[in-house]
């Protein structure tokens, strides 16, 4: 078996690092980074304006959601989660301006939020930036250990 990890280490690492990256990006970049920002900019071009009140917040360790209530331009009532943030987009009382996706109305953020923006953006440059650190330090075993087999 070590024989052939010796021959195949290669064909081994790439197998390693493939599943890894496309683990971090399906389970990391696309949920936290790609979709929220893509639901933003969708939202910024197509999205209802109307208004809605913070009827709830929750906290978890440091870092709040708010629950906001608004009815759609039919009359349908429904409400959305923030995503949690460092800090208070709304008092629970208060009225703000919230644009929906008429396909999907829970799909929703408040106006605050978007000129805020959100952490996704964190998210997928610190996803990128750990795919390109795999990848230097893949390159750094493939020659450590290449410099040990001789190739």
């Amino acid at each position: 078996m070590l024989l052939w990890l010796a021959d195949h280490y290669r064909e081994v690492m790439w197998v390693v690092f493939a599943s890894t990256t496309i683990l971090v990006a399906v389970f990391f970049v696309v949920p936290f980074g790609v979709r929220p920002l893509m639901t933003d900019r969708r939202l910024r071009s197509s999205g209802v304006a109307v208004k809605g009140e913070c009827v709830a917040a929750s906290w978890s360790e440091d870092r709040v959601s708010e629950t906001f209530q608004f009815k759609t331009l039919e009359g349908r009532t429904v409400f959305y989660r923030s995503p949690l943030r460092g800090s208070r987009i709304a008092d629970t009382g208060e009225v703000l301006e919230i644009l929906y996706d008429p396909r999907s109305p829970r799909r929703a953020r408040t106006v605050r939020e978007l000129k805020v923006g959100s952490s996704a953006r964190l998210n997928l440059w610190g996803g990128i930036a750990v795919l390109v650190l795999m990848q230097l330090v893949f390159w750094g075993v493939d020659a450590l250990i290449g410099s040990f087999h001789g190739s």
